[in-house]
């Protein structure tokens, strides 16, 4: 299931390209840079006109560089059996979305050296551009520009701290030295938050130096590195702590739901009140109660006061779609990662048409709260 943050643009490979709308914040600052500050400097003889076409031209290619990087990921990926789900492109950069993560160091580390390489490869196309056009600014300096980013895109993503390419390179000869993914992506992560910490300190020390916009720009990628790598380092972890747990270890089978043809106040009175849950499961009281979906406290709120004595709940209810299905079987991890990708609240399970079983994310909160105080 897609964010709600993001837009879709197109597809490429059969891979869904998104836009985030933190992106039209970066965009803004790019098209500034070039448009206001750049291209006026270096092109000072230049029309205005011309300017505005150029920022807008290298602006596009700036980002398609970019999205280019993470479709060399992908298709990388894809030619070695492992399905890319979509590409966003956001504030920090572009990030694709893998099913999972690869089942072997070396296919680790082709997939990580894709994108690099792309870049370099760029690079050469944006600096033969330039080298050609070398005599017609308004030609060179933005290929030159674009050859220096490309450049600058593939070394940094070569540094060896997770998730940056690099860390994922690192990463994938430690897995084949070790023979242990675990330790090899922990070992990663900390190098990764060690090395976004470094570039929040090289950061303040730009703002101190009076270069204030640069300075916040790398506070701001040191802190997205370093909490990424945190986060990643906090789900291998958990994966750890969760493994062989399966679905039906930990599902709630005594499910309590509501006839669809409750009304909103009834629901309210006589379900959240009194129960004191979040969401209930809705079921088709008429069809020999089928299951419908569920109905939380946010779809609630967003009825108005006025027409919860009329309104059936089953007017309101989140129908239920196949995503939201979970097999008992599945390992409770890949539930949490299903929930967490496709921003679901709760995983049922259904078997000719009822449903059998409910998993929120509170049932797995108090399931590793238990877990981790009891040290097992």
């Amino acid at each position: 299931m897609p964010s709600r943050s993001s837009l879709k643009i197109f597809k490429v490979y059969g891979i869904e390209v998104r836009i985030d709308y933190s992106w039209f914040i970066i965009f803004a600052l790019v098209a500034y840079l070039f448009g206001f500050t750049y291209f006026p400097w270096v092109l000072s003889g230049t029309a205005k006109w011309l300017i505005a076409v150029i920022t807008l031209i290298t602006a596009v290619l700036f980002f398609l560089s970019i999205l280019i990087h993470e479709i060399s990921h992908s298709i990388v990926s894809i030619r070695s059996g492992i399905p890319v789900r979509s590409i966003t492109l956001f504030v920090f950069g572009g990030i694709a979305q893998i099913e999972k993560e690869p089942d072997t160091p070396s296919k680790e580390l082709i997939i990580s050296l894709a994108g690099p390489f792309a870049s370099f490869f760029l690079a050469i196309i944006f600096g033969t551009v330039w080298l050609l056009g070398r005599f017609i600014p308004e030609i060179s300096e933005p290929a030159k520009y674009l050859t220096f980013i490309n450049i600058a895109l593939g070394a940094f993503n070569l540094l060896p701290g997770f998730p940056l390419d690099g860390g994922r390179v690192l990463r994938s000869i430690i897995w084949r030295s070790t023979k242990n993914f675990e330790k090899a992506t922990i070992i990663a992560t900390n190098i990764g938050k060690a090395i976004g910490f470094a570039i929040i300190a090289v950061g303040i020390f730009y703002i101190f130096r009076g270069a204030f916009f640069n300075g916040i720009w790398l506070i701001l990628i040191g802190w997205f590195l370093q909490s990424t790598a945190a986060q990643s380092h906090a789900q291998i972890l958990m994966q750890k702590s969760l493994k062989g747990v399966k679905v039906k270890d930990i599902i709630n089978t005594d499910v309590l739901s509501v006839p669809g043809d409750t009304s909103v106040r009834d629901l309210i009175d006589n379900y959240f009140m009194k129960y004191k849950f979040s969401k209930f499961p809705v079921v088709d009281n008429l069809n020999d109660k089928n299951y419908l979906g569920i109905i939380s406290l946010n779809d609630i709120k967003a009825l108005p006061r006025e027409k919860w004595e009329t309104t059936k709940i089953s007017e309101v209810v989140n129908v239920f779609i196949d995503e939201d299905r979970v097999e008992p079987g599945m390992e409770l991890y890949d539930a949490i990662k299903k929930m967490g990708e496709g921003s679901i609240s709760a995983l049922v399970t259904v078997k000719d048409g009822k449903i059998t079983g409910i998993l929120t994310n509170t049932d797995i909160m108090q399931y590793i709260k238990f877990k981790s105080q009891l040290g097992i």
